[in-house]
């Protein structure tokens, strides 16, 4: 079953995160879906690994409604986006995690008792979000969080899955939040915008 490049199932897949794994060795890499046709995918990759022309990947795509599997080889790699030539007929199956959408221009508040942290938030999913903030919070910890999204203003609690370190010697660091509650407007909110194409 080819990708078509209208329609729901290829729009579910533009904007979602992408894992890529390189064969023979294995190694993990991952970036977020630009645009996707029946024959490549160009993918914004902001690591620092330069691959071979010609490299071999095994490529996961965790859209809205499935997730996408298939073999593609590297056609071209320039700073900040790859493109390759999908090689074989993409399998799909039922998504292993929930999509994740990247997004720009998103800044939200967690409070930390009397002290607030301001995010970035990078991406969304119908349950959690991950961005950036300047200091860490422990795993495990509960906080509540606003955001103001173009859909209203959403409240709720969440729980810090992971936060690690930008880089050394940075103060900057990347976190993950999964959603424990908001109230039925907010998770109507959230939806459309974990939901936005």
């Amino acid at each position: 079953m080819a990708i078509s490049t209208t329609g729901e199932r290829s729009e579910s897949f533009v904007n979602v995160r992408v894992r890529l794994q390189r064969l023979p060795d294995a190694k993990f890499f991952a970036g977020w879906v630009r645009q996707m046709t029946d024959t490549e995918i160009t993918i914004d990759y902001q690591g620092s690994e330069w691959f071979t022309l010609g490299a071999k990947f095994f490529v996961t795509v965790n859209g809205v409604e499935s997730a996408a599997l298939f073999p593609a080889d590297l056609q071209n790699q320039s700073p900040g986006f790859i493109v390759l030539r999908i090689t074989g007929e993409p399998r799909y199956t039922k998504a292993n995690e929930e999509a994740r959408r990247s997004i720009v221009g998103l800044n939200g508040v967690l409070h930390l008792g009397e002290s607030e942290v301001e995010m970035q938030i990078l991406d969304v999913s119908a349950k959690g979000m991950g961005g950036m903030i300047e200091g860490a919070i422990p795993r495990g910890t509960l906080i509540d969080f606003d955001v103001d999204t173009q859909f209203g203003a959403v409240i709720g609690k969440a729980e810090v899955r992971y936060c690690r370190q930008e880089a050394k010697e940075s103060m900057r660091h990347r976190i993950g939040l999964q959603i424990v509650s908001m109230g039925r407007i907010e998770s109507a909110r959230w939806m459309r915008l974990s939901d936005e194409r």
